[in-house]
């Protein structure tokens, strides 16, 4: 399994709402915006946050394995019933203005009002899943220069699976750009799979995703991932759709079917060595079917929905608790 390390280039977002002039205020986090939001051990995501004072003329990142409990002095600490609280490892702290046109103008033109503040951290291993917390959701609570934020609650979940994509950055890409995120899914000498370099019927290929929770071996938080690799000890499904440019869905699992039920399942899901909270997800590219057409190569900025062949096989993976999917280009048969 080839060892990647993408943390430092993919600090997963949304799109936050600012709320100033309430002190520090917690506007979202992970991959999208539910209601309750859900994290799962070992998570990767990113906090957001308004009102801090603290103002950086650049990023933050960890530089050292074990992740440090605090950047740019800010912490965060996980708040659990019955437990003592938990150092949260990070990776980094960054900022993008809300107050110009584009959020590019570095932090030191602006005030601390104007900043959302991305603090990407390691949700720790040690956290406790229902029936342990069936009422009590977890908190966290963000410590900037010894001040400490109020708790914000969240929902701890056996799995939250996030399929990373291209335009997991922060800050996040301009419209043009995002029109096509294609997902982190790559060859096995690690080259990323495009319709330029579509995978082929039959070829191994390595989805890179977030949140899959506990392994055996449990990991070390914030610690680089063990060798051999920590496996998830449920089991993912998997469901192949050759639609063009199809969205994720969950795999179809027939509940009244009581022998073994013939679902593909990867070849490998787990934690990848050597990196903190990244989980591969091995799988075998099945045969393309005989409608299957070509993906539409060329600038991904001027791909439409509506007008190219983005993706012509989506894989679908079931987790638990969550799905995700990862919408690909394979070679069609001759």
């Amino acid at each position: 399994m080839r060892s990647i390390f993408f943390l430092a280039g993919f600090t997963v977002i949304i799109s936050p709402v600012p709320l100033f002039a309430q002190g520090p205020t917690f506007t979202g986090t992970g991959y999208s915006d539910p209601a309750v939001i859900k994290v799962a051990p070992g998570q990767i995501t990113t906090l957001y946050m308004t009102g801090l004072k603290t103002v950086l003329s650049k990023p933050a990142n960890a530089t050292t394995v074990p992740l440090p409990v605090t950047l740019a002095g800010i912490s965060v600490t996980l708040n659990q019933t019955g437990v003592q609280p938990t150092p949260v490892p990070l990776l980094s702290v960054q900022q993008v203005s809300v107050c110009s046109n584009d959020g590019t103008l570095p932090p030191s033109s602006v005030g601390a009002d104007c900043l959302i503040t991305a603090i990407t951290v390691q949700i720790p291993f040690e956290l406790l899943l229902p029936p342990f917390t069936p009422f009590v959701f977890a908190e966290l609570v963000v410590t900037e220069n010894g001040n400490a934020s109020k708790a914000f609650q969240f929902l701890p979940v056996k799995d939250n699976l996030h399929v990373i994509n291209i335009c997991d950055t922060f800050p996040p890409p301009k419209a043009t750009a995002r029109a096509f995120c294609p997902p982190l899914v790559t060859h096995a000498d690690g080259n990323l799979i495009t319709a330029d370099d579509p995978a082929q019927a039959g070829e191994e290929v390595v989805i890179w995703a977030f949140g899959l929770g506990l392994t055996n071996p449990a990991p070390k938080t914030g610690s680089a991932s063990p060798t051999p690799a920590a496996t998830i000890p449920s089991v993912l499904y998997l469901q192949f759709d050759f639609r063009t440019n199809a969205t994720p869905s969950r795999p179809y699992v027939n509940p009244l079917i009581l022998a073994p039920i013939a679902t593909p399942v990867p070849i490998f899901a787990g934690l990848t060595p050597g990196q903190v909270g990244l989980y591969q997800i091995n799988i075998r590219v099945p045969t393309p079917t005989s409608a299957t057409p070509s993906c539409t190569t060329g600038t991904p900025q001027n791909f439409t929905l509506y007008n190219t062949v983005q993706s012509n096989l989506t894989i679908d993976i079931g987790a638990a608790m969550s799905f995700d999917g990862a919408a690909i280009c394979v070679q069609p048969g001759q």
